[in-house]
């Protein structure tokens, strides 16, 4: 019997979103397609239990964490760097493994004695230098453009998350084209019965301030010049950084305070609360690999504006509201009172949230990895 082992080890010490819940997405549908007596998690030990939860019976490898859990971007990223390189070679030999899965990208500098998948999630710090006008340094552009090169030379296949990701690999690492294979995220939310929406609260809502290319900014702006034409409140979910601190500076510097609401971070189970009760979601972002939010809220039945940028257009297949230019507060400001006032039509809703949950299923998406990793064996 051949064993996969599914490099975890990327999980972060909190949830960091949607590159954690792809890892966890997956893991369930492997477990409940009986597939888990075939694979072994390896993951540092504050990620064990979760891991345990989703998949009991799968064997876990765990990997004591060292020093402070919240390490800056380069300190994690050259500690992954090192247990790739020299110890994940290892663990191959010693358990017999015949094809890792990484989870993310920053493999180590070796090629492993078995088949290995890589799953960049996205290229955004080599094909995205520069957005919402900050520039990556130089040092850390490189870093990742060879980080990227070493990453899709030493694995077997590449896994790209959108047509946009596969094309943009493509175009920055040509060599390897031919090692990429498109697989959508998978998506774990549940389907109301109906999405006809009788009783909905006057909020608007936005999942996700973690970047500057998230452009936020320009959506507080846009929110502000409407204030005084619709009665809702915009609720900004998530943790806010250090680096975007001045987001919370801009709202209290305007008197925002009563309409614009900060709620940290909140847990899965509520942002789907979230999402189920609001008036609008809107992600005005600048870049993005996939975008799973907005897939959970088209399948919830929630109104949706979006940028419209290649990515949010191809994983919502067109279904949701869409403007441009992202950075433009006035024809953000324009969409937002526009949605907001707008009666949709229920049956319209429930055709987009059938297709989305077709389409994104992690059933079905965990079955197309399956697949992937049979053929890599």
């Amino acid at each position: 019997m051949s064993m996969t082992a599914l490099n975890y080890i990327y999980l972060s010490p909190q949830h960091a979103g949607g590159k954690d819940q792809v890892g966890l997405n997956l893991l369930k549908g492997f477990e409940e397609l009986g597939v888990t007596k075939e694979m072994m998690v390896i993951c540092y030990d504050y990620s064990a239990e979760t891991i345990r939860q989703i998949a009991p019976g799968i064997q876990v490898i765990e990997i004591s964490a060292t020093g402070k859990k919240d390490k800056n971007e380069l300190a994690r990223m050259f500690e992954i760097f090192c247990f790739n390189t020299f110890k994940l070679p290892l663990l191959v030999k010693r358990y017999g493994i015949d094809l890792v899965f990484h989870l993310s990208c920053n493999t180590g500098v070796r090629k492993l004695a078995a088949k290995s998948i890589v799953l960049p999630h996205d290229i955004k710090a080599v094909s995205h230098r520069v957005l919402a006008r900050v520039k990556i340094p130089l040092y850390k552009y490189w870093i990742y453009r060879v980080m990227y090169y070493s990453d899709f030379k030493h694995n077997d296949a590449i896994v790209a998350i959108s047509d946009v990701d596969k094309a943009e690999i493509s175009t920055f690492y040509a060599r390897f084209a031919n090692k990429i294979f498109r697989i959508y995220n998978p998506i774990d939310i549940v389907r109301p019965v109906s999405v006809e929406r009788k009783r909905v609260n006057n909020h608007i809502v936005a999942i996700n301030m973690q970047f500057h290319h998230k452009n936020i900014l320009t959506l507080i702006k846009a929110f502000e010049r409407i204030m005084g034409q619709i009665d809702a409140r915009l609720m900004l979910v998530g943790n806010v950084p250090r680096r975007m601190k001045y987001l919370q500076e801009y709202v209290e510097e305007h008197q925002l305070n009563e309409r614009v609401i900060f709620t940290g971070f909140v847990s899965e189970e509520q942002k789907n609360k979230l999402l189920r009760t609001c008036r609008l979601y809107v992600n005005p972002t600048l870049y993005e690999g996939f975008g799973m939010t907005a897939v959970e809220a088209v399948i919830l039945g929630v109104p949706t504006l979006l940028s419209n940028i290649p990515t949010n257009y191809e994983v919502t297949q067109g279904l949701c509201e869409y403007y441009e230019p992202p950075e433009d507060v006035e024809r953000l400001s324009a969409a937002l009172k526009k949605c907001y006032e707008k009666e949709y039509c229920p049956k319209e809703m429930e055709k987009a949230s059938s297709r989305m949950f077709e389409a994104y299923n992690y059933l079905d998406i965990s079955k197309k990895y399956i697949q992937l990793f049979h053929e890599m064996q």
